[in-house]
């Protein structure tokens, strides 16, 4: 009804939630709809958008549905253009979570990461308290975890833990 309508906006949203865009008998696609009703905006947005997931949709994507898609395990490389090719030239809060979360895993960037990644995280940082904390053969040789953990947090985790 948004491509018989011309409503760009509505079918720019409903796209952004993944709407499907396959034809359903006895209709036609919604490009051929738009374009038999004579909305050729809206025909070349949705021939342009092809291929987009959600997380591509960065123009109608607010931050926290940005976040949401992200925290879900929303793939940075799937689709064409993906959604790391549009938020590289992009602007806006949306864009910005994107780039920060294709970078390694750091403090700043762990709650971009999907559920699994971030308990996974948690699990390997625990393993380094544990190391630090464990008992040496030599009272003396023991670690010092504040400068374990920068070392843990910096140069292990960002190599551990997988988007």
């Amino acid at each position: 009804m948004a491509c018989y309508n011309g409503h760009l906006e509505v079918a720019k949203l409903l796209s952004s939630y993944g709407a499907s865009r396959a034809a359903v008998p006895p209709f036609d696609t919604p490009e051929e709809i738009a374009t038999e009703e004579g909305h050729a905006d809206l025909a070349a947005w949705l021939v342009a958008s092809r291929g987009w997931t959600p997380l591509a949709h960065l123009e109608t994507l607010t931050a926290a549905r940005a976040l949401s898609l992200l925290r879900s395990g929303a793939s940075l490389h799937e689709g064409e253009p993906t959604p790391l090719q549009r938020a590289a030239g992009g602007e806006g809060e949306a864009a910005a979570l994107i780039r920060r979360a294709a970078e390694p895993w750091s403090p700043a960037s762990h709650s971009l990461f999907p559920a699994a990644a971030r308990e996974y995280a948690v699990t390997v940082m625990r393993i380094g308290y544990q190391i630090a904390l464990s008992p040496p053969d030599d009272a003396e040789a023991r670690p010092d975890w504040s400068a374990l953990s920068d070392v843990w947090r910096e140069h292990v985790l960002p190599h551990a833990v997988a988007r």
